[in-house]
């Protein structure tokens, strides 16, 4: 999605179903609660980077706050990978994908499938409304993502403006096309992943998730890879026989905002433009935001958090 003329932009991590720190977060940034919905005075805008349900147990108002903030165009909204399996079963299999005890949805979504247990016909509308919006934003000053940007991927999904597109271009394409893009849906709201085999004692490999926004040939695995597990990883430096076609995102790009990797600190700013908010709102952690007002060099003390 192209974004034109805007720079003052709160771009918000990931949510989470955590709609107690999302109020919070909201009146931190200066947002009034109106009839229409929370709204700046200074015409500030949210964008929130995806993973706004799920995991926690608030998915019911989060999903109502959002949604008015986004029908008044207060709100832009990203699709994480939370969203868009949600809106897919939805496509493929209507409301009873919220309903069937054998669908895909269950066990990780069953939270908030009891929330909407006795309303089912209010769920079926917001996943009407995960199919109109968008997997990435852009314009000439930064680009937002849920998990990684890949000008390759972008490229894919700039055909389509919105998942309910992507869902209907699948049966038309052929499928080594259909192959490449479903790779870009997932890489974009899932993140690059190396396959690698640990200790020898696993029989298929385990899928690491790889630092996209820097440099990784040459160097250990463990400076390469995000992993919140208490692995033992082997002694292994990255090299394009490893991984091959990498392209980190360069130092020299516009700014890039996402979310996905549950850091376990203090919101922290990677690099001068490079901004993840995900510090595991729902899990403990920190609900952040990053006040943009169209720099191209990022400031950490731009950082806000609850």
């Amino acid at each position: 999605m192209e974004l034109s003329g805007r720079e003052k932009l709160d771009f918000v991590g990931d949510i989470h179903a955590n709609s107690r720190k999302l109020l919070i977060l909201l009146e931190k940034l200066g947002y009034k609660n109106t009839e229409a919905g929370w709204v700046h005075p200074d015409n500030r805008q949210l964008v929130v980077l995806g993973d706004f349900i799920n995991v926690g147990s608030d998915n019911h108002q989060t999903l109502e706050i959002l949604y008015k903030m986004w029908m008044n165009k207060s709100a832009y909204i990203i699709l994480g990978n939370h969203e868009y399996f949600l809106a897919w079963y939805f496509f493929k299999h209507g409301s009873s994908a919220f309903t069937s005890p054998k669908s895909p949805l269950f066990p990780d979504y069953e939270t908030l499938l009891s929330e909407f247990s006795k309303n089912i016909d209010e769920l079926c509308v917001y996943a009407e409304w995960l199919m109109c919006l968008p997997l990435y934003i852009k314009n000439v000053k930064f680009r937002a993502v849920h998990a990684c940007w890949s000008e390759e991927n972008i490229e894919q999904l700039s055909k389509y403006k919105n998942l309910n597109e992507l869902f209907l271009s699948f049966n038309g394409e052929k499928p080594k096309k259909e192959k490449k893009l479903k790779r870009a849906i997932n890489e974009t709201v899932e993140g690059k992943k190396m396959s690698l085999y640990i200790n020898g004692k696993i029989e298929k490999p385990v899928k690491l998730r790889v630092k996209w926004w820097q440099s990784i040939y040459n160097k250990p695995l463990t400076q390469s890879i995000l992993t919140n597990k208490p692995v033992k990883y082997p002694d292994v430096t990255i090299t394009p026989e490893i991984f091959p076609d990498f392209n980190p995102y360069e130092e020299t790009e516009r700014p890039i905002f996402f979310g996905h990797y549950w850091f376990q600190s203090l919101p922290y700013l990677l690099r001068n433009n490079a901004c993840c908010l995900d510090f595991g709102a729902a899990k403990g952690g920190y609900l952040s935001a990053y006040r943009w007002d169209g720099e191209m060099q990022l400031d950490a003390g731009k950082i806000v958090y609850v």
